[in-house]
């Protein structure tokens, strides 16, 4: 979230295709404000990718733009749904902490029903993981406490929630993000993808080689019946191992292969001289 003098910005990063209905998102959005003693003065679409949400005090622009560039990933973001925040009318310094409280109030709303892949927060440079913004703005569950936001447009909300629903102080999301950079948080984030890495990879079993689909399996089956009309035994022994193991097609072919190699040497009497050449081979 960047902010100017009378503006505050911030986005929400997905980086996958995603389908956004922008009616539904400001309907949620108007919510929040209400809930936070804003009075809606008007909610205007002016396309399927923006919407304008206005109150006496304030302007909220939501805008979807596709293949944004986001400073710190490598690629850019399918879908960057970026709020703006601009105040008519600021009356001093305390317009800042209010503005940024606002958005960190409709920032939460939207991520619990979009769950975006980042949160754009406080900088540009600073991007927070879904899961990190989630911390951010959740605390452990305790004795219920009274929250108050200090600014006119949040005046008559003071209500009794859980610590769960209160957001933190601006300042101290922002140490709490300056304290993980610093305590080597890139590490941590790459251990944490490494690790989910891991614990996503599926588990391969070296005991089961049997064909994953019925067609496969079937296949196995035809080539061993096919390699019974030319050597018996050897198709026999692979059914015995096709019942207790499992049928395997790369197994089958090699065993048709080679048993179709030495029916040729011994049809063209070639057979000796093979075994001779590969006797020297191995020494």
């Amino acid at each position: 979230m960047t902010r100017t003098t009378h503006r505050v910005t911030s986005g929400l990063v997905f980086l996958g295709m995603r389908a956004f209905d922008i009616v539904m998102i400001g309907n949620r959005v108007c919510t929040t404000l209400d809930r936070l003693g804003a009075q809606i003065g008007g909610l205007s679409v002016q396309s399927d990718d923006r919407i304008t949400i206005r109150t006496p005090d304030f302007e909220l622009c939501i805008d979807n733009k596709a293949d944004f560039h986001v400073a710190t990933l490598e690629r850019p973001a399918a879908h960057f749904l970026a709020l703006t925040l601009t105040r008519f009318e600021p009356t001093g310094e305390e317009d800042g902490p209010c503005n940024q409280s606002i958005m960190a109030h409709v920032l939460q709303t939207l991520h619990r029903s979009l769950s975006p892949d980042y949160v754009q927060w406080i900088d540009p440079l600073a991007l927070l993981s879904s899961a990190d913004f989630e911390m951010a703005t959740t605390m452990p569950e305790e004795e219920p406490m009274l929250e108050q936001l200090s600014c006119d447009d949040c005046a008559g909300a003071t209500k009794i929630m859980s610590r769960r629903h209160i957001l933190p102080s601006i300042e101290e999301t922002n140490l709490m993000l300056q304290a993980r950079l610093r305590s080597g948080d890139p590490v941590e984030g790459a251990l944490r993808a490494t690790f989910r890495k891991n614990q996503a990879a599926p588990r391969i079993s070296t005991d089961d080689i049997r064909e994953k689909t019925t067609p496969l399996r079937l296949t196995v089956w035809l080539l061993t019946i096919t390699l019974g009309l030319f050597a018996l035994p050897m198709a026999a022994a692979l059914t015995v191992f096709n019942l207790l193991r499992g049928e395997n097609l790369r197994l089958t072919s090699q065993t048709a292969a080679l048993t179709g190699t030495f029916i040729a040497f011994q049809t063209f009497g070639t057979t000796a001289s093979a075994m001779s050449a590969l006797q020297s081979m191995l020494g």
